[in-house]
């Protein structure tokens, strides 16, 4: 999948669960664009058929609401598929890595060149360390953490102002949410992407600094000594000298001093010699052990983050509404007909109605609501026509005092209009909870009105499912 698709199913989600009441984005808007999308879709229609549906659905959507709210820029789909990149900084970048690395004059000021304190020595010592450590995250499959951590701490939103305009304040919340989950979601995108980036610098760097040498080299007459407080005869520098120049002097075709050639130039007074073969020894050298790797490194982090880019896992933001959107548009969710007696529940408690049936059946829920069951009409009310072969449930207010009269009556009486038995009573216990919290013996309170539902039903084939299913105090007004 491409990386702006992935943004645009990954805005429309934050929309849409933010915009539960059907605000910004009407039922009928949504079910639309899954029809213009391809809905229904087949029972098992594969994980590129789904992405293409989702990234067509959300497309579709997200241009309804930027027409609608043209303050909703963010959500446009036309606009840059990758807003943190910056091509402009990325070269001003790369040049400067470029200049810096010729003007850092590796051969120094002197024109005599200690080829023990080479500068070029400590991009090599920098080079093997870090090829130690990419070595590590390579082979453990781990993204560089810190690298996450900071682009995931710097892709937070500043505040959002709340508006009062209801749609105004869905669409800065779901702008929120998104922010937040797509700058975790794609922090191994864009640190895989900077660490290809900063190898790239270092080629350029150390290729700049080899041709720098070899310009300074070209109009002045370079002298090789050598001294060290350290290194008492030469045989021990000609062993350091063959494991850091001897692979290039081999694929040179020359063979490094002998002992007796190094005791030569040894000394600050000494005249030293030439020093054109150690330049192309050491230039060989970072060719081998910088440019290479560097260039290795860099390709590979590159493919790197467009695997990443492309093995996204958006739907681990939210598995619920990914879950509940495919199954509802395959056909494959649970048809399932409420029907409440005595009490209208608002938008959110039918939501988390819903929800509870999903945790208890283990799938989505096509969920339908059929007009109130009026008290006092618990044997007289008509069935609403509803989806052939839906489960239909009756939903009691937790709260109310079960009665036999009243809510067994109407339960039985649903039961003989059902075309299919009726295997579940809803119970919206949250009305409860929030009226008892301040009681010490809250918990008691529902234990014993729980009891009293069930003695209310033993009689017949049902399970009662609550919501919540235990004791909340903090339950939502």
């Amino acid at each position: 999948m491409k990386t702006e698709d992935a943004r645009h199913i990954l805005m429309l989600a934050a929309v849409e669960e933010t915009d539960e009441g059907g605000i910004v984005l009407s039922a009928e808007e949504r079910h639309e664009a899954s029809r213009e999308a391809g809905s229904p879709l087949p029972a098992n229609p594969g994980r590129a058929k789904e992405e293409v549906f989702l990234a067509t659905r959300a497309t579709a959507l997200l241009e309804r609401i930027v027409t609608r709210f043209p303050s909703s820029a963010w959500l446009d789909p036309a606009a840059s598929a990758h807003p943190t990149r910056h091509p402009g900084l990325v070269a001003l970048f790369l040049l400067s890595a470029a200049v810096v690395g010729y003007l850092t004059n590796e051969l120094g000021p002197e024109k005599r060149i200690n080829i023990l304190s080479f500068p070029l020595l400590g991009i090599l010592a920098w080079s093997l360390l870090v090829y130690v450590r990419e070595a590590w995250l390579f082979l453990s499959r781990r993204p560089p953490v810190l690298l996450e951590r900071w682009f995931e701490w710097t892709g937070r939103g500043n505040a959002i102002e709340e508006k009062d305009d209801p749609a105004a304040r869905i669409l800065a919340t779901a702008k929120r949410l998104f922010e937040k989950r797509w700058s975790r979601l794609s922090a191994p995108v864009t640190a895989a992407r900077l660490k290809s980036l900063l190898h790239l610098a270092a080629f350029l760097f150390a290729a700049s600094a080899i041709g720098g040498m070899y310009v300074r080299g070209l109009a002045n007459e370079y002298r090789a000594v050598w001294e060290s407080t350290f290194l008492t005869d030469s045989t021990s520098l000609r062993d350091i000298l063959q494991v850091v120049l001897g692979p290039a002097a081999s694929l040179s075709g020359e063979s490094l001093p002998t002992p007796e050639e190094l005791d030569a130039i040894r000394g600050a007074d000494a005249a030293g010699e030439n020093a054109a073969r150690w330049i192309h020894w050491y230039a060989l050298t970072i060719a081998l052990f910088v440019l290479v790797p560097r260039a290795i490194l860099a390709i590979l982090w590159r493919m790197r983050s467009a695997l990443f880019a492309r093995l996204l896992p958006y739907r681990e933001t939210a598995p619920r509404y990914y879950a509940r959107l495919l199954a509802t548009s395959s056909g494959s969710a649970r048809a399932v007909a409420l029907v409440p007696y005595a009490f209208d529940p608002d938008e959110p408690t039918k939501r988390g109605l819903v929800r509870r049936l999903e945790d208890e059946f283990g799938a989505a829920v096509e969920a339908v609501w059929l007009p109130m069951i009026a008290f006092g009409e618990e044997e007289s009310f008509v069935l609403a026509p509803t989806v052939a072969g839906a489960e239909i449930l009756p939903v009691f207010s937790f709260a109310a005092t079960p009665e036999r009269e009243a809510h067994l009556a109407a339960y039985r009486t649903l039961s003989g209009l059902a075309p299919n038995p009726v295997r579940f009573v809803l119970l919206e216990a949250g009305a409860f909870d929030r009226k008892s919290r301040d009681f010490a013996d809250a918990a008691n309170r529902r234990a014993a009105r729980e009891e009293a539902w069930k003695r209310l039903f033993a009689e017949e084939s049902i399970a009662l499912l609550l919501q919540p299913e235990n004791f909340s105090p903090a339950a939502p007004a």
